[in-house]
C-alpha cells in the first residue's frame, strides 16, 4: 500500500547522513516545504471558450465543473477551485469577461487583487473566434501591468480542432491535418503579435482531443522557479507529463535540495560521514521520486 506522505528523517537516517539532529530538522523543515507548497494557476478568458475542460483534461480528472450555465449566472464567488482528494493544487477559474459593463468592472477588480498571488496565468482564446478585443483590452489595461517580471503568462488556443478545415482533423492519431495545421500556426503568429508576446507562449490545444497538452505543461514548468516545478508536476496527468519535463523537474529538485542541505550544514563541523553530499542529495531524490512516480 502506498504511503499517504513521505518521510524525510526516515530518509536521512536510512541514508547514514551523520547530520546531527538539528541539521536534519532543518533540512526536513525545508524540504516539506518544498513538497506541500499548493501553486495557484489563474486560468482566465471568456465564458465558454473551455477553461473547465481544459483543467480536467491537464489534471486528469473531473475537478471542475464543466456545464453550459448562462453567463449572467457566474459570480466572484464560485472562482476557487481546489483539487480534491487532499492533492496540492488550487486553480482559479476566474469568471469570463465581455458578459456586460457592470461585470467586467467587477471582475477587473477581482483580477487585480488575484493577479500577484498566482504562480503562472493561463489565458485561455477559442482558436476558431477572430473577435478576441474584449481578451486584448483586459490583457493591456488590467493583466499587463499586474504581472510580475518573470511570471509565467501562457495564452492557450484551446479547440484547435475546430479551425478550418475542420474536416482535415485526423480523429485517429488526434492531430490536424497539413493545411489545418499551417492555419493553426498562422493563428499562433496572429495571437502573439496582438499580445506583444512570443509565440513559444502561445499553446495550441483540443482539450476533448487531447491535442497538445504535454507542449502546455512543458511550457507551465519550464516558465516556473525551481521550488515551484515539482508542485506542479506531481499533480499533472501521468500522459501528460514528458520525459522533458520530468527531467527538468528532477534536476531543478536536485538543484533545490542541494542548497537547502548547504544552507543547513553552512557553518558546521560536518563528521566523516558527510564526505558524499552528492550521495545524500540524490538518495533523496531518488526516495522523492519514487513517491510520486515522476522519475
Amino acid at each position: 500500500m502506498k504511503k499517504d506522505s513521505i518521510n524525510i528523517l526516515e530518509l536521512l537516517q536510512e541514508l547514514d547522513s551523520g547530520f546531527t539532529d538539528e541539521q536534519k530538522k532543518r533540512i526536513e523543515k525545508k524540504i516539506d516545504e518544498l513538497l506541500s507548497y499548493t501553486p495557484r494557476i489563474g486560468v482566465f478568458g471568456k465564458t465558454g471558450v473551455g477553461k473547465s475542460s481544459l483543467c480536467n483534461a491537464l489534471f486528469g480528472e473531473d475537478i471542475c465543473e464543466v456545464s453550459d450555465v448562462e453567463a449572467c449566472t457566474r459570480s466572484t464567488q464560485d472562482v476557487i477551485l481546489k483539487m480534491g482528494k487532499g492533492k496540492g493544487i488550487t486553480l482559479i477559474d476566474v469568471p469570463g469577461v465581455g458578459e456586460d459593463q457592470r461585470r467586467d468592472e467587477e471582475y477587473s477588480a477581482l483580477y487585480q487583487k488575484l493577479l500577484p498571488e498566482l504562480d503562472a496565468v493561463l489565458w485561455v482564446l477559442k482558436a476558431d473566434d477572430r473577435a478576441n478585443s474584449v481578451d486584448l483590452e483586459f490583457y493591456n489595461n488590467v493583466v499587463k501591468p499586474q504581472l510580475q517580471q518573470g511570471k509565467p503568462f501562457i495564452v492557450v488556443l484551446n479547440q484547435v480542432d475546430k479551425i478550418e478545415p475542420f474536416r482535415e482533423w485526423d480523429e485517429a492519431a488526434r492531430r490536424p491535418g497539413p493545411k489545418q495545421a499551417s492555419n493553426i500556426d498562422a493563428k499562433i503568429s496572429v495571437v502573439a503579435a496582438n499580445f506583444g508576446l512570443k509565440k513559444s507562449q502561445i499553446m495550441a490545444v483540443s482539450a476533448e482531443e487531447k491535442f497538445g497538452l504535454s507542449g502546455l505543461v512543458d511550457e507551465i514548468i519550464f516558465s516556473l522557479p525551481d521550488d515551484k516545478k515539482l508542485a506542479v508536476a506531481r499533480e499533472v496527468a501521468a500522459e501528460n507529463l514528458s520525459a522533458a519535463a520530468r527531467a527538468e523537474v528532477k534536476e531543478s529538485t536536485t538543484k533545490v535540495i542541494g542548497r537547502v542541505i548547504s544552507g543547513a550544514t553552512k557553518g558546521a563541523a560536518l563528521g566523516a560521514k558527510f564526505g558524499v553530499p552528492g550521495a545524500i542529495v540524490g538518495g533523496l531524490i531518488g526516495g522523492i521520486g519514487g513517491f510520486f512516480g515522476i522519475w
